[in-house]
C-alpha cells in the first residue's frame, strides 16, 4: 500500500489557506491509499463513490439504525405486498446539472446489477422484474423464493446512477453477449460527475479527496431550505491508524471511522464518541473468527466447539477493543436492538459456550484428542496437531490485538496458533478463495433491514457456494448444513411474528451446536469519533437526532444540516 502522506502536519497549512476551516469538514477512515477512480461500477471505487455513502449518489430509501426504519431519500415513500414492493420516486428529485431524475434512471440502475458482475449482482436472485407503473411509481416484483427482506435491502443499498452517463459506457463495452469490464473501469468519473447527492467531487490528489457542496441540491426543502453546514468535505489520505489518531488529537480531523483506543483519554483533546460511557460506540454488528470448516482439524465439530470454549472473550473486550463492546454472548443474533426479540437466553445457557479452558480440554479428550509431555495437543493417531494461522489485514490494530489474545488462549489447550498479518488485498483474496485456516470478517458490514437473516445467509448459506480456489462472496468457510439451509429459505416467507421468533430460535440453536464460525466481538458498523475543536452539535447518545454514521452513510447524512462551526479568529 502506497502512503499518501506520512504526517498530517505537512498538508495542514495549505488546507487552511485554501479551504476556510469553518466551512470545511475533515473526515477520515474511509480511504487508505491514493485515489484512482470514482466510478461506482469499479470493484473498489474511492470515497465517496463506494458502499452506502450518500454524499454523491443516493439510494431510494435509507436505513436508520436508531429508528430501525427505512427513511425517504430519492423516494418519498413505499408500500409492500406479499409479492412486491412499490416505491414512489420524489417528483422534485434532480441531478446536479438540473435535469430531473426519472424512473428510467432508477430501473436502469438496478438493471446494471442484473447484467454486470457488480457487488449487488446477487440481488437479482430475489427480484423477478421491475416495472414503471406510472406517476413515478416503480414496483419491484419478488422472485419465486419470495424474500422481501433482501428486496428492501437492495432498494436501500443500490446507488441510483444517471442513465445518460452510464448507458453509453456500458453499451460501448458490450462484445456479443458479454461486457468488457476493463473498458467500463477505464471511466474514472472524476470530471464534473453528474450526481444527485448534496456534494460532488471538486478535486483530488494522492494526499486528499475534496468534495464541494451542491448549492442547488434538490432536497434542501426537506431541511427547511437550509444548505448542509460544510461547504467542503475533505478526506485526507493516511495509511495507518496512528496517523488518523494524531490528526484527531490535533483537530486536523473532525470525524473519524478509525479505531481509536481508550477514547475516554481523548476528552482532553476535545474528542469523543457516540456515548461517554461503555461501550462508547453503538454496536450494530459483530466480528467473527471464520473457520475453514473443510480442512483438518476444523472439519471436526468437537474441535471447533473446543476452540470456542478456549477463547478469552473478556480479554479481547478489554485489550483489543478498549471495552467498546458489550459482553460477548454465544450465537449469531445480537442480544440488543431490533434483534433482541429473537435472542433466547435459555438456549444460550443450554447450547452456548464461554471461556472455559477445562471444558475445552474435556471436549477434546472425549473426542479422542490427548496431550504430550510438553502439553501440546495430539490427534487420535497421537500425532501433533499442526500449527494453525489466523489472518488479518495489516494496520487493523483492533483485529491484530484480538488475534494475539486468541493465540494466547489456544496455547492454554496445547494448540499452536500463529498470527498472519498481511496486505489487505492478499487477505481479501485468501478469504474469498478459502486459502486460510482462521480469519476475521465482519458480516455483513452495512446497517440493514435484512438482519439477522442476512448475516446467517452471507456466512452459512450454500446458495452461492463456490469450490476451494474459486472466489466466493458468501460462505467463505464453505460450511454445509441442510437444516440451516432449509431455515434460511423459510424465514423470509414467514409473516407471523411468533413463528418468526421460533424459526430464528431454531436457527441460532443450530449455529451454536455446529459452531461454523466463532463471533468474538460486537462492534459498530463503523467506528464513530468526532472532534469539537472546529465543529459542534454532532449526533450523540444524549442528542440522537441522527444515527452515528459519520455524517455520510445512509440516514446519517442528515447530521450535515445540524452541525455548527466554531468561529475561529483568522480562520485558524
Amino acid at each position: 500500500m502506497v502512503s499518501g502522506c506520512k504526517d498530517d502536519e505537512f498538508k495542514t497549512p495549505q488546507q487552511i489557506s485554501e479551504y476556510p476551516r469553518n466551512e470545511t469538514l475533515y473526515i477520515g477512515g474511509f480511504e487508505w491509499a491514493p485515489p484512482a477512480t470514482f466510478n461506482p461500477l469499479a470493484p473498489d471505487p474511492n470515497f465517496p463513490a463506494d458502499g452506502n455513502i450518500r454524499l454523491m449518489y443516493e439510494s431510494l430509501l435509507a436505513y436508520n439504525q436508531l429508528t430501525e426504519k427505512l427513511e425517504p431519500m430519492l423516494a418519498d415513500g413505499y408500500t409492500q405486498t406479499d409479492s412486491s414492493v412499490t416505491v414512489h420516486l420524489d417528483t422534485r428529485a434532480l441531478w446536479n446539472n438540473g435535469e430531473r431524475i426519472t424512473t428510467d434512471d432508477v430501473i436502469f440502475s438496478f438493471k446494471i446489477d442484473s447484467i454486470l458482475p457488480t457487488a449487488h449482482h446477487n440481488n437479482w436472485k430475489f427480484l423477478k422484474t421491475i416495472t414503471d407503473d406510472g406517476d413515478n411509481h416503480i414496483t419491484f416484483h419478488l422472485a419465486n423464493n419470495r424474500n422481501q427482506l433482501m428486496v428492501l435491502n437492495a432498494i436501500a443499498e443500490t446507488s441510483i446512477l444517471p442513465k445518460s452517463v452510464f448507458e453509453p459506457l456500458i453499451k460501448s463495452a458490450k462484445t456479443g453477449k458479454t461486457y468488457n469490464m476493463e473498458k467500463i473501469f477505464e471511466f474514472t468519473n472524476d470530471q464534473h460527475p453528474i450526481v444527485s447527492g448534496p456534494y460532488t467531487l471538486k478535486t483530488y490528489t494522492p494526499d486528499q479527496i475534496v468534495l464541494e457542496r451542491v448549492e442547488k441540491y434538490w432536497r434542501q426543502n426537506h431541511y427547511g431550505g437550509k444548505k448542509p453546514a460544510p461547504r467542503y468535505i475533505i478526506h485526507p489520505i493516511y495509511d495507518k491508524n496512528d496517523y488518523f489518531s494524531s490528526a484527531m488529537a490535533r483537530g486536523n480531523l473532525d470525524v473519524s471511522s478509525n479505531f481509536l483506543p481508550r477514547i475516554w483519554e481523548k476528552a482532553k483533546d476535545s474528542v469523543r464518541a457516540w456515548s461517554r460511557e461503555e461501550p462508547y460506540q453503538l454496536p450494530s454488528t459483530l466480528t467473527a473468527l471464520v473457520i475453514a470448516t473443510f480442512k483438518e482439524p476444523f472439519n471436526n465439530e468437537n474441535f471447533r466447539r473446543a476452540l470456542a470454549h478456549a477463547i478469552d472473550f473478556e480479554k479481547i473486550k478489554v485489550r483489543a477493543l478498549s471495552n467498546y463492546t458489550p459482553v460477548m454472548q454465544p450465537g449469531f443474533i445480537l442480544p440488543f436492538g431490533s434483534e433482541k426479540k429473537y435472542f433466547n437466553k435459555e438456549d444460550i445457557e443450554t447450547y452456548g459456550y464461554s471461556y472455559n479452558t477445562d471444558k475445552a480440554r474435556e471436549i477434546l479428550a472425549e473426542a479422542g484428542y490427548s496431550w504430550n509431555e510438553e502439553g501440546k495437543l495430539l490427534d487420535k493417531k497421537k500425532k501433533l496437531v499442526r500449527s494453525i494461522s489466523i489472518e488479518c489485514p495489516q494496520g487493523w490494530t483492533d483485529w491484530i490485538d484480538a488475534i494475539n489474545v486468541i493465540v494466547e488462549s489456544f496455547a492454554e489447550i496445547g494448540i499452536t496458533a500463529v498470527p498472519k498479518i498481511i496486505d489487505y488485498g492478499i487477505w481479501d483474496s485468501d478469504l474469498r478463495k478459502g486459502s486460510f485456516d482462521l480469519t476475521f470478517k465482519t458480516p455483513p458490514t452495512e446497517h440493514s433491514v435484512a438482519n439477522p437473516w442476512n448475516r446467517f445467509y452471507q456466512m452459512l448459506s450454500t446458495a452461492n457456494y463456490k469450490p476451494i480456489g474459486e472466489e466466493a462472496f458468501a460462505n467463505p468457510g464453505r460450511f454445509q448444513n441442510a437444516e440451516i439451509n432449509k431455515l434460511l429459505k423459510q424465514i423470509p416467507t414467514i409473516t407471523a411474528e411468533d413463528s418468526l421468533v421460533e424459526a430464528y430460535r431454531e436457527l441460532n440453536k443450530l449455529f451454536m451446536q455446529t459452531v461454523p464460525l466463532i463471533p468474538v466481538m460486537y462492534r459498530p458498523t463503523t467506528y464513530y469519533q468526532f472532534s469539537t475543536k472546529h465543529w459542534t452539535n454532532f449526533p450523540t447518545e444524549e442528542n440522537p437526532y441522527a444515527p452515528p454514521n459519520n455524517l455520510i452513510v445512509a440516514a446519517g447524512v442528515s447530521a450535515l444540516w445540524e452541525i455548527v462551526p466554531v468561529e475561529q479568529r483568522d480562520n485558524q
